[in-house]
């Protein structure tokens, strides 16, 4: 969900991705841009262990394979190893995750928040949730891209990953 942060001086002690940081937001932590960000420009690394199952906080990455932060460390180690882990959701996202990379899909201006359509890797949603992104087309309900409307795919099919292309029509894939 799009958030704006709610202070200037949240954790960030550890934080080594050079174009993002994690910071407190109205509803609980993101991931924001530290600089400004061109479109296709490489944002971060989705780093972590292979798990063959979704989890709440995994990315899908195959159809039998996500990536997952499972070690147990500190709250301000995770953020600094494992800033992707805290990407929010929206429908109209500004980034996009491509291979174990996230993408800028436009501009993305300093301080702005950087989030993506958790429909475009998640088959099936570990834990689904309701979307209060605010944008047009907000789908409401997140449960995954096999829970869309065909016409819901088909408006991410440009974005979607290789793993859930199988399941669109084969003039969209």
């Amino acid at each position: 969900m799009a958030h704006s942060t709610t202070s200037q001086d949240a954790s960030t002690r550890g934080i080594d991705c050079p174009n993002c940081l994690v910071q407190r937001t109205a509803t609980g932590e993101g991931v924001f841009a530290r600089r400004a960000l061109s479109a296709g420009e490489r944002i971060l690394d989705i780093e972590g262990e292979p798990v063959p199952a979704p989890t709440r906080h995994s990315i899908q990455l195959n159809l039998d394979l996500h990536v997952e932060c499972t070690t147990a460390i500190g709250a301000d180690e995770m953020r600094a190893r494992f800033p992707w882990r805290f990407l929010n959701h929206c429908c109209e996202p500004n980034a996009s995750v491509v291979g174990r990379t996230l993408v800028a899909r436009r501009a993305i201006a300093e301080g702005e928040e950087v989030t993506f359509d958790y429909t475009t890797t998640e088959a099936v949603m570990a834990e689904p949730f309701r979307c209060g992104c605010g944008a047009p087309r907000c789908l409401g309900e997140v449960r995954g891209f096999l829970a869309l409307t065909p016409e819901e795919q088909r408006a991410r099919a440009k974005f979607v990953a290789p793993h859930l292309k199988a399941f669109l029509p084969k003039s969209q894939a």
